[in-house]
């Protein structure tokens, strides 16, 4: 198995068990009991969301059912006090998850981080911490207070008046644009706090002709997991190659200068970007 080496990103360090309230898994007819327990025994109060449709919502496409789901999990989030963690049932978490450092600036109610990134970018370093403002697209788990879901449940209202939810169209790679547009920040961690343990949805190369079919893996991992993600089919020869294809297209997106996002929000001076460049180091050389 993959490690690494657990170095505290910030001089200071708050974990995700001190700030969050509740978990929400969001599920349709798949089981989730393996996270739900590692949740439970990171005292991160899970609950299990399972989804239901109407006859005419089954004729939806499936990634307009899976937009649905989270949804629902905005509107109990925006409702309660805390922060909450979101996760799909495919997520797989590291161990000690509970005790990993808050990675976003808890000072700033608009600010909401991604547990999980897929293929991570940095748009801008935040603070003497530094927070590392980012982007990214997957929504297989991240943690949102009450401010930020309800800057989702408007975009949730806009993507549905502007989508047919027949047709197939990526909420996801639009949330992130929208929300900053809200006026909230996404931040990730150093290293993924868990990993995309599933397959994608067909639906992502029939009809969305997706790079990799959908694929997306974690660069790198915090700690071991707690359970074989359901892509290894059961065997750590299939998990440890997996793992190393990630490494591999992390390693490529920062070579290739994908690693930074260039926007009109964020100056980035050449030293800062040398910064950003020896993070993206960083977080690929642990083991």
């Amino acid at each position: 198995m993959l490690l690494v080496k657990r170095i505290p990103v910030h001089a200071t360090e708050i974990c995700l068990r001190d700030v969050v309230a509740r978990s929400l898994i969001l599920t349709c007819s798949e089981k989730a009991d393996q996270l739900l327990s590692a949740l439970i025994q990171e005292g991160l109060n899970p609950r299990v969301i399972v989804a239901s449709y109407s006859s005419d919502e089954l004729t939806y496409a499936r990634n307009t059912r899976t937009f649905m789901n989270h949804y629902t999990a905005w509107k109990i989030a925006s409702a309660k006090v805390g922060y909450t963690i979101i996760c799909e049932s495919d997520f797989v978490p590291c161990r000690g998850i509970g005790s990993f450092p808050v990675f976003w600036p808890l000072h700033d109610e608009l600010a909401y981080g991604y547990l999980y990134q897929g293929s991570p970018r940095l748009l801008a370093l935040i603070g003497d911490v530094p927070y590392l403002r980012g982007h990214t697209t997957p929504l297989v788990a991240y943690v949102v207070n009450p401010r930020v879901a309800e800057i989702l449940l408007k975009f949730y209202d806009d993507q549905m008046s502007r989508y047919r939810p027949q047709d197939y169209f990526t909420f996801d790679s639009h949330l992130q644009w929208f929300a900053m547009g809200q006026g909230a920040h996404a931040y990730i961690p150093l290293w993924h706090y868990g990993e995309h343990g599933g397959f994608p949805n067909s639906e992502h190369t029939t009809r969305g002709r997706l790079s990799r079919a959908g694929i997306h893996r974690a660069d790198n991992l915090y700690s071991p997991l707690y359970f074989l993600p359901a892509y290894a089919s059961g065997s750590r020869t299939n998990f440890a190659l997996e793992r190393l294809q990630a490494r591999a297209l992390g390693w490529a997106r920062l070579l290739s200068g994908r690693w930074i996002v260039q926007t009109n929000v964020y100056k980035i001076p050449l030293s800062t970007r040398l910064r950003m460049y020896l993070i993206g180091m960083r977080r690929l050389l642990g083991f």
